[in-house]
């Protein structure tokens, strides 16, 4: 279904995308490592990631991005690793009005070293945006599914809203809420997230960074609180080439039932690389990033924000 739906897009758009015309593009890539150290458990965490983002804007008003990311993981005193890889897709027309329509698929793959098959996580929907000076506002509404598949008779349903607000100059501030309803024979489950963000440019070298979200399970009133902090400076160009280093600290608090089970803290080290007419509000291995620019579904965008 969803090879169809890109197909069908390709197929339309393909005569106006064949003249000449200007097209622009932006984006980022940020080559990350992550120190996680757990309350109540000795071993700590490492986390090594590279995430890049491009979007394509044709002067016709169709659009096209991608997003690709991988994260490895090593736990201290356990004989093996862990690691995901991210991709998404993503095309869409914009009017003249300012209202713009898309389609998306997205593809999540986690596993183990020592294990045979990754388990996958596939969401495909649809998206609607409007653009007004300085404010944004986004949709969408898509499906996940697993694989292996956990049953045919479980349904992932996403829903989720965004907006930003660059209005004024070198800030942005950027919010979402997303929902994944988990479909069962005998019950409704909703996976929540929700998160805030704010980034400002101090300076031509100096930016900061802020975010703060939460991961929701109605099931069992489990929660993910993350807070991250951030300050970024721009080294001198080398080469014709700009990049950006950062250190962010971040605090993760779980709790169930209003419980408080454990937190999990943080230091992320990033270095990026701003791509076209213009970068990224903030690192993409940030808590800032992941409500920016969130995955089209709760689980995705949780597990994003937290590691």
């Amino acid at each position: 279904m969803t090879g169809k739906l890109f197909l069908c897009f390709a197929a339309i758009s393909a005569p106006t995308l064949t003249a000449a015309q200007d097209i622009s593009f932006s984006g980022a890539a940020t080559l990350g490592l992550g120190f996680h150290d757990l309350s109540d458990i000795s071993q700590d965490i490492r986390t090594n990631s590279l995430e890049g983002r491009l979007d394509f804007t044709f002067e016709s008003g169709f659009t096209f991005g991608v997003d690709a990311g991988h994260v490895g993981v090593k736990i201290d005193d356990v004989p093996f690793d862990l690691s995901a890889d991210f991709v998404g897709l993503r095309g869409g027309y914009g009017f003249a009005s300012g209202v713009s329509l898309g389609l998306y698929h997205e593809q999540l793959n986690a596993g183990a070293d020592i294990l045979p098959i990754d388990i996958s996580l596939k969401s495909t929907g649809v998206t609607a945006g409007y653009q007004m000076e300085g404010l944004e506002f986004g949709a969408f509404v898509g499906q996940s599914k697993t694989s292996p598949s956990l049953s045919p008779d479980i349904d992932f349903e996403d829903f989720g809203l965004t907006a930003k607000y660059s209005a004024v100059a070198g800030l942005t501030l950027g919010a979402a809420f997303l929902r994944t309803t988990i479909d069962t024979p005998g019950i409704d489950i909703d996976l929540d997230f929700a998160g805030l963000a704010a980034s400002y440019s101090v300076s031509d070298q100096i930016s900061v960074f802020g975010g703060v979200s939460k991961t929701s399970l109605d099931l069992i009133e489990a929660d993910a609180t993350t807070m991250g902090l951030g300050l970024g400076y721009a080294l001198p160009e080398m080469g014709g080439v700009n990049s950006t280093v950062s250190l962010e600290l971040a605090r993760t608090d779980l709790s169930v039932l209003g419980t408080d089970v454990g937190n999990m803290d943080t230091i992320r080290l990033g270095l990026t690389i701003p791509l076209g007419s213009k970068g990224t509000e903030a690192p993409l291995n940030s808590v800032a990033d992941s409500v920016f620019n969130p995955r089209h579904s709760a689980i995705n965008a949780g597990l994003t924000s937290a590691f």
